[in-house]
């Protein structure tokens, strides 16, 4: 079941055709830059298989060019090494330069640990911040998830007013566009990491397709369960990916579960009223 990615281009092999999105932003006037920018959710949320700790990472897919349209086809997942993950949010030519940033010093790393992640998070953004490639009204957002002593670990590793902002997460992790629905969801569901991998994998998905109400987040949606690794190489981390049919039965609840009207109401008798 589990299979181990070393990288992006393995985790988006589900990905069979592009979605097409209105784009509702007016042209950009010549002369200006147009910034490739992921109108993303990411979520990353523990959880336990059978007593095992997991981490479900769930995205979407789409990045935005303005006036030049838009794509689905974009893997928001990398694999960053010694068993840790990283999804992505913001101006793309900047986060994905800041991930291999991250990656370099991940797999530099002699002994991982909470603390060690979030020194290197801090060192890459820190470098990143002063990289050409940085754009101070560009938002630029991170999830590190991985496992340290088998014990499951997320957190937010981003760029908030031009300094580096490491947010460790309880249960769960959101960023992009899409955050605030995502996150407000998952709270009211109580997601917590008790809860057994397929209602956590049902609440990502929840969450994510919710989040699109938004008009910023993309229809295909991307699913993978992180497994704790010990890496035979500094490379790795150990994945396994939700396909097709699994993502149509998630939708199939999704669809049961959000239909409109989702309850039918009778008509109000006069006693709910007061007497004139």
């Amino acid at each position: 079941m589990v299979k181990v990615c070393t990288t992006a281009q393995a985790l988006s092999r589900t990905i069979s055709y592009p979605l097409k999105h209105v784009i509702r932003f007016p042209p950009v006037r010549p002369g200006l830059k147009r910034y490739p920018t992921a109108m993303t959710v990411c979520i990353a949320a523990i959880c336990q298989d059978k007593g095992e700790p997991r981490i479900v990472l769930c995205s979407d897919s789409r990045l935005d060019y303005a006036d030049l349209g838009s794509t689905n086809m974009t893997c928001k997942l990398d694999v960053l090494g010694h068993g840790w993950c990283v999804q992505l949010a913001g101006e793309w030519s900047g986060i994905t330069g800041l991930c291999s940033t991250l990656k370099e010093r991940v797999q530099n790393l002699s002994l991982v640990s909470t603390r060690e992640i979030e020194n290197v998070a801090k060192d890459a953004i820190n470098e990143f911040l002063k990289s050409p490639r940085y754009q101070p009204k560009q938002p630029y957002q991170t999830i590190l998830s991985g496992f340290v002593a088998e014990v499951p670990v997320v957190l937010e590793a981003s760029v908030y007013e031009g300094k580096p902002r490491i947010t460790l997460g309880d249960s769960f992790t959101t960023i992009g566009y899409g955050s605030t629905i995502a996150s407000t969801l998952l709270t009211l569901r109580e997601c917590n990491p008790m809860m057994a991998l397929p209602y956590v994998t049902y609440l990502a998905y929840e969450a994510k397709r919710c989040s699109e109400k938004t008009g910023f987040v993309g229809r295909f949606t991307a699913l993978a369960i992180q497994a704790p690794y010990v890496p035979a190489t500094k490379d790795r981390a150990m994945v396994a990916i939700v396909n097709d049919v699994g993502k149509a039965n998630l939708e199939s609840m999704y669809a049961g579960f959000w239909k409109v009207p989702f309850v039918e109401i009778p008509d109000f008798p006069d006693d709910f009223f007061h007497s004139t």
